[in-house]
C-alpha cells in the first residue's frame, strides 16, 4: 500500500478514535463536575485568576490565541532545525552551528518548551472549552506554518524510473512550486 493511502487511513482512524473518546466522555460525565462546562463562570479559575465575566473570558481567549500562535510558529521552525541537526544519523557534518552552540540552543529550547508546557497543562485542565479552543488555535496556526514550509519545496507528479540498461527514464514534472 502506498504511503499516501496509508496516511489517509490513519487520519480516518484517528478521527474515529477521537469520536469514540468524545462519545464516552459525554455519555459518562458527571453532571456535578464543573470541568465539562464552557464560558465564564464563578467556578472557573485559570492560574488562580477568576474568570467570571465575559470580558475576562475574551481576554483569556485572546491571550491563548496569541501564545498558541507564537508557540506553534516557533516550534514548527525550530524543532526540525534542531532535530535534523542533532538526531539525523546520516548527517555527520554540521556547518551552521558549533557543537556547544547547538547543545545550548537545543537544551534552552526544550527547557523553555517544558516549562511552558507545564503552565499550559494547568491552564488546559481548568475547563474543557479552554482545552478545546487552545487545540483549535494551535491547529489553525499549523495550517499556515505547514503551508509556509511546503511552499519551500517542489512537488513532482511522476517518479523517475530507470530500466536495467539505463537507456530509458521518465523525467520528473513539477506539480507546483
Amino acid at each position: 500500500m502506498k504511503n499516501n493511502i496509508k496516511l489517509r487511513y490513519c487520519v480516518i482512524l484517528n478521527f474515529i478514535l477521537f469520536f469514540i473518546i468524545l462519545t464516552v466522555i459525554l455519555l459518562c460525565k458527571n453532571e456535578d463536575n464543573s470541568y465539562i462546562t464552557y464560558g465564564p463562570n464563578d467556578k472557573l479559575y485559570v492560574l488562580s485568576i477568576k474568570i467570571d465575566t465575559v470580558q475576562k473570558y475574551i481576554l483569556l481567549q485572546l491571550f491563548l490565541l496569541f501564545t498558541e500562535f507564537s508557540r506553534v510558529f516557533i516550534n514548527e521552525i525550530a524543532s526540525p532545525i534542531l532535530g535534523f541537526n542533532i538526531y539525523n544519523p546520516d548527517k555527520k557534518v554540521i556547518t551552521e552551528f558549533t557543537k556547544d552552540e547547538l547543545q545550548i540552543l537545543a537544551n534552552l529550547m526544550w527547557l523553555i518548551n517544558g516549562l511552558t508546557s507545564g503552565l499550559f497543562v494547568m491552564i488546559t485542565i481548568s475547563q474543557a472549552d479552554i482545552a478545546i479552543l487552545r487545540v483549535i488555535y494551535s491547529e489553525i496556526t499549523t495550517v499556515f506554518t505547514i503551508r509556509m514550509l511546503l511552499n519551500e519545496k517542489e512537488f513532482v507528479s511522476k517518479h523517475t524510473f530507470i530500466d536495467e540498461n539505463e537507456t530509458n527514464s521518465i523525467e520528473l514534472q513539477p506539480l507546483n512550486k
